[in-house]
Order: structure tokens, then C-alpha cells, then sequence
């Protein structure tokens, strides 16, 4: 069954799609060339966020929406499928997406036959609406001529602006495209193409570059080759390649060609089963990698082909300790497709209770590869033999952000009290950091800040931060667990359920599922580190239990992210941050621009705005969208410089707290932590902090007595929930300064206009007194408590500079920068 949907766009342009009833918006407009701006495709970041005005569907995992949305029709295009003939609108124009996908039909000009079971196709794209502008290890999908199968495959070259694509396909003994290609298809043929696809795609080099290629890997490899030797690479280039007979080899001019063209390009092909007349290397392409020079991990790494391959190799990388190796790898699936994690929930496998409890004895699984994840898996390997972590994403080795950290190309803290857990479970993992590339300042040395609609002078607060882009954070944390030992990962697989002993009320195991199949892990303690986006609230209530109230707070922020190279002669000496803090209620967009290493070399801009449904989706948009930040710095700051990424977006719609200390019956053997207990609201910085702090508390509770005590999960959330009161209130006292947060008024407390008054004279004042600003920071770091704000030395000094201008007539600075917007604000309500 299909159905019509209409998708209009701020500009007016219509565009009308057949949509399937087990497609997504999403995939259906991608598939007729409609575009519409995405980037997780699991739902976190909100970036597909629309609106359905007629018709019903059912909305999929909306973790990124808040309640008051899906009621007026807010969609993730993502996630929704239709259930009638709709209307979709999005808030933004339909010309310029610069991540839409190109639909149309080439034409066939080539087919050459390399080897038995490998054919090259090539097509003129010259006919397409757009070009392509696909990057080195990207795929496109084919429709096969004749009927509605559509086949994914590597572009094999580099250059993307010539008229001519190529693709090397593996030809099965059966297939449609396969069946295809051995008989029918001749030049002058028309096929519909979609593409680019795929997040495999060359990087910045910055060290010797290993390719590594599994039969019709090549494809992909061949392509970044190529780029690499286009580009004069100036490191190392090793390639690899390995086929199961000599016959399957194919396109080695090509690479003998690269090989001569580039001073220091090697390269090796190796045969699983050689015949008689091979005279090369026979095994496996690990025993490749043997010779190769890896330099000890400081190698950036692509492999690309089978499954069973890409497993192969990356079992072979982490037994001989090569963790410090920037990974990316894809996967080739028999249909051409490529892998992923799984995401729809797999029937729970039968089981024993009890053989479940005696077999996770010694055993603790994570959920979730975060930051908050790792840690807690070094925490519980002091007191279980093997803790399992589960990850959704592939392997984070690497300091890049990845999909399910939709948030974390963006501005990140670590702010002082959560570096300090940080380094109770790590030791030296600060030093870590800053050898990495962190930066380790003053905070009010080495931050611009533009508070209350003003600049602060930049003042030394002793008040140390470390200061880097999250994905170096986490991946410094991913490597000190590569030696730790009893800690395994499950990357790639998601956890569906949870596996419950009814006789003694506990959680004993989880139901994992990866590649289309389902396993339990047994575990005898399991923490829940998977962020908002949990599974485990879900399964509590389909296990019949008792399921946590949630408090929620509908900001709707969102956040938008674009990095450029910074030449030497601009990049700032006199700090590593400038902050723009919206001033609310009157101002709702906030910036940071910050260099994500002590290179200099990289500016990451974050703007952010609340209430807000337009992200740029382009390099001009996102310039634009700078200009409407609180000061015009941050928009000139950019200008001229040239970007090094795309527009990373992250919608954050809701505060969320799960309030597990009130639930009248708990299971033992599981708490949560960090975002999938509490999420506040991400501007702050204090998310990685919390769950470090929550951490802290899980420690010393499991040092005091057993898991399997009764009360233990209880004191934990006795424990946890006073450090969630505590960051709650914090952030809440700036949100709920908007009035158009749904039921305002009710969260309000009773002393809100009295609290909001004195902080704006504490803001007032600590622009001139460094020791009011230092307690400021102490507060927002979480090492001192909002009381010492309050304290008579404190309060005498902010009521006294404010008494001081009402004396001398003067306005105060709240009033000055925005008197007029507090006028309009009174008058609009």
C-alpha cells in the first residue's frame, strides 16, 4: 500500500511523493530526490524535524520531540510513517540543501567483465539534475533495471566532476542486479541512481595512511587511493589487498599506476586459496598487516569489504594492542547494502532465570559507550571479573564525533568537578587530555564571556578547566580502557530488553540484538549510560513493572555546528573560548566558538537557539544564522575562513528526569546514570559532570556493601537524586525565565521573580569584583554549592554596587542592555 504525501517548504515550492507503508518520510523523499535535511536517522538529533498538518502516521522514536510537539504534528522525518495521504511542511526553503540526495537516470556506457565474478559498470551522469559531489568512499544506490530493488556500491574513483561514474560489483551466482549485468545490460541502458551515501569517506591526513581492501572492497579503497595520490599526500601510503583466488584480482594497473605516481605509495595483493600458478602471498589480509609498518597505532586505517573481513581485521588490530590507530571501516553485505545496528527489538530467546542469574555471577554490562559508559565501566571492573559495554555505534577509537552522539560535534565542558571524578577513575587522564591536545586554562584568563548582554573582562579566576571538542575527550577515555583488563565491547548492537528473575525481583540480564539476531547477556549488575535515548523505562513497563514519573521541561533548543581552518595569523593568543550567553528572557540564541585543539588550527562555531525549527543546512545559512547571535564578533569571526566540515545539527527539546527515588518497588541489579537518569538542558555543560558525580556515588556504595543487597538501588537513588535537585534548580532558574515553556507559571516557584532578581545582580556585579565572579564559577562548576551566592559578605557587596547606581540615578546593566526588550516583554504578555 502507498500513499500521496505533499511536502511543502518555507518558500512556497510543493513536491508530492509516493510513500510506502513501511518506508519513513525519510527514506521516501530521498528516494524521489525531495530533500530534506537529516543527519542521525535514529531519531537523536532532530534534525528532520517537520510538521504534519493533514493525515495520520505513526510517529517512531521521537526521543527528540517533547510531548506538546507531537501534539500539534511535529514529525521526525525520520522515524514517521504514513498511514493516510498527508501534508509534511518544513521551516526551511527547498533550494540549497546541501545534504540532499541526487535522484535521477544515468546511462549505461560500459560493462567490462574483470573476472569471473567481478564486473565494472560505468555510467555518464552527465543527465542527473545535480552533480553529485559524492567524496572518496562514498556508495550510491542503483535501481535495477526492470524492477524495484535498489543496490548499493562504492564509487571506484575519485574525482566527482567528471561525467563518468564506476562501480566494481561483485556478481553473485544469483541476484536481480547480478543477473543483470552477466546478461542484459549493454551500453545506452538508463538506471536510476541516488547518491552520495555513506559516512566512509577519506579524512584530513595527518598521519601514513593504511587502505585495506576485501574483494570488491577495493571499489571504495581504490577511490581514496586515489584522492590521496591527486592530492600529493605527504605521508606514507600502504595498501592491502586481499580476494579468495588469484582470479578475483582485479584493476592492478590501476594500482601499480598510483603506486608509480607517488613516492612513497606501496603495495601488496595476498590470496586466501592460491592455485597452482599464483606466486604471490597466500593467506589472509591480516597476514598482510603483519609486514606493515603500523608504527605502533599512529596510522590512520580504512578497510572495506565482507563482513567476516572487516571482524577479522579489527580482532587482529585489538589483540596486538594497535588502539592509538584512527579506525573507519564499511561493511559489504551479499546485496550490496551495508551494515548497521539493529534497531527494531528481536523476540526474547526462551531462558532460564536461574541459569541466567548463575551465569552473570562475576559479570556487569553497560549500556552505552559514552563518556559516562566508559567510566562506569572502569568502576565496575574494581569489583566484577568482566564488565561487557554495549554500544550502538562501530568502534569510537578516534577523536570524531559519531551517530550516536548526535550532540557531540558540538560545545562541550568538563567543568572542575567533573574532572576531578574523572581523574579518581583515571588517574592522569587530565595530563592525557592536554598531551592529546586539550587545552588546560584559567577559565577567566583564557574565556571571552559576554554575560548580561555585555563582555566580562577577562580576569584570572583560579578557577582550571580543561578545554577540547568532545570527541578528543571521549577518545582519550576509550584508550585507557583498551588496557584495562576484564573490560569487553559489544560495538554495534543494541539493547532491546531487559531479562527479569520475577522469584527475586531483579534484573539479571539484557537482550542484546546485532546483525538481525538476539543474544542475552547474562550480567549480575547492569548500569543504564544510554543517554535519553534509553530503552530501559520501555521495558520496565512491558515487564509489568513500575515505571518512573517524568519531569519535563519543553526548551526546544537547538544547536548548529561548522568548523574552519584558522592560518596562522588569525588564530587567537589571548584566550582558546568566546561564550555568548543569551540573557533570558530576552535573549534566545547563544554562541561559542572555541579551537577544538591546542593546534589552533580549528575554530568550531555552536550556535544555539531556543524555540527554534530552521537549521542552517549549508555553509551561507549557517553564516547567516551567525549573524543573528547576541554580537556581530561571531559572525566576523568566520568570515574569510575557509570550512573544513559540514553543518553538524542537535535538537535538544526536553529536560528530563526520570524520578526513580519515588517508585514504590524497585528491582535490584540495575541503576541508570548520567542523561538516562537526568537530562538537563545541554547549554550549561554540566551533563558529562553529573553523571561523573552520579558516578561517584555508585562507587561508594559498592565499596560499603553488595549489589544484591535490597536496598542498595534505593540508596542509590536517595543518593543520586539530591545531585539531580541540585543541577535541576540550577539550569531551571535560567529556562524558566521563557515564557513560552508549556505551563510556565505552575513550575514557577514562589520566590522565582526574587531568585531571577538577585542573579541578574550578581551577573551586574561580578563584572567588576573578581571574587563575586570566582564564586560565580565555583557554583556553575559544581564544586561549591548556589548557597555561598548567598552569603553575607556576598550579598553585601551585589546589593551594594547595585544600591550605589539607583543613588547616583544610574541604570544598572540589565537595564541598560536591554530595558527596551523588557518593556516590549511586559507589553506582549
Amino acid at each position: 500500500m502507498t500513499f500521496q504525501v505533499t511536502v511543502r517548504y518555507s518558500d512556497g515550492a510543493t513536491r508530492v511523493m509516493a510513500v510506502g507503508a513501511d518506508q519513513t518520510v525519510l527514506q521516501a523523499a530521498e528516494e524521489n530526490g525531495i530533500p530534506v535535511v537529516s543527519a542521525c536517522q535514529s531519531g537523536v538529533c532532530g534534525t528532520c524535524v517537520g510538521r504534519c498538518t493533514e493525515g495520520s502516521y505513526e510517529p517512531g522514536n521521537v526521543v527528540a520531540l517533547n510531548r506538546s510537539e507531537c501534539d500539534e504534528g511535529r514529525i521526525l522525518a525520520c522515524q514517521a510513517r504514513v498511514r493516510s495521504d498527508c501534508t509534511v511542511e518544513f521551516e526551511y526553503p527547498f533550494d540549497g540543501n546541501a545534504a540532499r540526495i541526487v535522484v535521477g537516470e544515468a546511462t549505461v556506457t560500459r560493462v567490462e567483465r574483470l573476472a569471473p565474478e567481478t564486473a565494472l559498470l560505468a555510467l555518464d551522469v552527465s543527465g542527473l539534475p545535480a552533480a553529485l559531489g559524492f567524496r572518496p568512499g562514498q556508495f550510491a544506490q542503483l535501481r535495477v533495471p526492470g524492477g524495484e530493488s535498489w543496490r548499493s556500491y562504492s564509487f571506484t574513483h575519485a574525482d566527482d566532476k567528471g561525467s563518468e561514474v564506476e562501480f566494481l560489483i561483485r556478481l553473485l551466482p544469483e541476484g536481480a542486479m547480478s543477473d543483470w549485468l552477466r546478461n542484459r545490460a549493454a551500453p545506452g541502458d538508463r538506471i536510476k541512481l541516488r547518491a552520495p551515501r555513506g559516512d566512509f569517506h577519506l579524512r584530513e591526513v595527518a598521519r601514513p595512511v593504511v587502505l585495506v581492501a576485501g574483494g570488491t572492497g577495493l571499489s571504495a579503497i581504490l577511490a581514496i587511493a586515489e584522492q590521496l595520490v591527486a592530492d600529493a599526500c605527504p605521508q606514507p601510503i600502504r595498501l592491502n589487498y586481499g580476494v579468495t583466488r588469484a582470479t578475483d584480482l582485479v584493476l592492478l594497473d590501476r594500482i601499480e599506476r598510483l603506486a608509480a605516481t607517488h613516492p612513497d605509495f606501496t603495495w601488496e595483493a595476498i590470496v586466501a586459496e592460491p592455485s597452482p600458478d599464483w606466486s604471490g602471498r597466500a593467506g589472509l589480509v591480516t597476514d598482510l598487516l603483519a609486514d606493515t609498518d603500523l608504527r605502533g597505532g599512529a596510522v590512520d586505517i580504512y578497510l572495506c569489504g565482507p563482513s567476516a573481513m572487516i571482524d577479522a581485521t579489527r580482532a587482529w588490530l585489538g589483540e596486538r594492542h594497535f588502539n592509538g590507530a584512527n579506525l573507519w571501516y564499511e561493511k559489504f553485505l551479499p546485496s550490496g547494502g551495508t551494515s548497521g545496528p539493529a534497531h527494531a527489538a528481536l523476540p526474547l530467546p526462551a531462558f532460564d532465570p536461574a541459569d541466567i542469574r548463575r551465569r552473570g555471577r562475576g559479570t556487569a554490562v553497560v549500556i552505552g559507550g559514552s563518556i559516562a559508559g566508559m567510566s562506569a565501566a572502569k568502576v565496575l571492573s574494581e569489583s566484577f571479573d568482566k564488565v561487557i559495554v554495549v554500544e550502538k555505534d562501530q568502534d569510537h577509537r578516534r577523536a570524531e564525533g559519531r551517530p550516536g552522539a548526535a550532540q557531540g560535534w558540538h560545545i562541550h565542558h568538563l567543568l572542575v568537578a567533573g574532572q576531578r571524578q574523572l581523574e579518581t577513575i583515571f588517574p592522569g587522564i587530565i595530563d592525557d587530555m592536554v598531551g592529546a591536545g586539550a587545552f588546560r586554562v584559567d577559565m577567566g584568563e583564557q574565556y571571552r564571556l559576554m554575560l548580561a548582554g555585555s563582555w566580562k573582562k577577562q580576569v584570572t579566576s583560579g578557577v582550571e578547566i580543561i578545554c577540547a571538542g568532545r570527541p578528543l575527550l571521549e577518545w582519550c577515555v576509550r584508550r585507557r580502557l583498551d588496557g584495562a583488563p576484564g573490560i569487553a565491547y559489544r560495538y554495534e548492537s543494541e539493547v532491546t530488553d531487559l531479562v527479569y528473575d520475577r522469584d527475586n525481583h531483579a534484573i539479571v540480564g539484557v537482550a542484546v540484538a546485532r546483525n538481525g539476531e538476539a543474544e542475552i547477556l547474562p550480567a549480575e549488575f547492569i548500569v543504564d549510560a544510554a543517554g535519553k535515548n534509553t530503552p530501559v523505562p520501555a521495558a520496565l513497563a512491558r515487564l509489568g513493572l513500575d515505571t518512573p514519573e517524568t519531569e519535563e521541561d519543553h526548551i526546544n533548543c537547538f544547536y548548529s555546528t561548522m568548523q574552519h581552518r584558522v592560518p596562522p595569523g588569525r588564530a587567537w593568543r589571548d584566550r582558546v573560548m568566546t561564550i555568548c550567553y543569551a540573557h533570558r528572557p530576552y535573549q534566545r540564541y547563544y554562541a561559542a566558538q572555541f579551537f577544538t585543539d591546542s593546534s589552533r588550527t580549528t575554530l568550531a562555531t555552536s550556535l544555539v537557539g531556543y524555540n527554534f525549527y530552521s537549521p542552517p543546512r549549508n555553509e551561507t545559512e549557517f553564516r547567516a544564522f551567525a549573524r543573528q547571535m547576541p554580537t556581530p564578533e561571531i559572525g566576523g569571526e568566520i568570515d574569510g575562513l575557509e570550512p573544513c566540515s559540514q553543518v553538524y545539527n542537535f535538537r535538544y527539546p526536553t529536560m528530563q528526569r526520570w524520578h526513580y527515588e519515588d517508585m514504590k518497588t524497585l528491582p535490584s541489579g540495575m541503576v541508570s546514570i548520567g542523561d538516562a537518569y537526568c537530562s538537563a538542558d545541554p547549554v550549561s555543560g554540566a551533563g558529562m559532570t553529573k553523571a561523573l558525580l552520579e558516578l561517584d556515588e555508585l562507587r561508594k556504595l559498592m565499596r560499603r556493601g553488595s549489589v544484591h543487597d535490597k536496598r542498595f538501588v534505593r540508596r542509590y537513588y536517595r543518593n543520586v537524586s539530591r545531585i539531580a535537585d541540585l543541577v535541576w534548580s540550577v539550569i531551571r532558574e535560567q529556562n524558566l525565565r521563557y515564557p513560552w515553556i508549556p505551563d510556565v507559571e505552575k513550575k514557577r516557584p514562589f520566590y522565582f521573580r526574587a531568585q531571577n532578581w538577585y542573579i541578574d545582580r550578581v551577573l551586574e556585579a561580578m563584572h567588576d569584583d573578581p571574587a563575586i565572579y570566582r564564586k560565580y564559577l565555583m557554583v556553575t562548576h559544581f564544586v561549591a554549592p548556589p548557597s555561598v551566592l548567598m552569603r553575607p559578605d556576598v550579598t553585601a557587596r551585589v546589593l551594594g554596587k547595585w544600591l550605589a547606581s539607583r543613588l547616583r540615578g544610574r541604570q544598572t546593566l540589565v537595564e541598560r542592555n536591554f530595558g527596551q526588550q523588557k518593556i516590549e516583554l511586559r507589553q506582549g504578555s
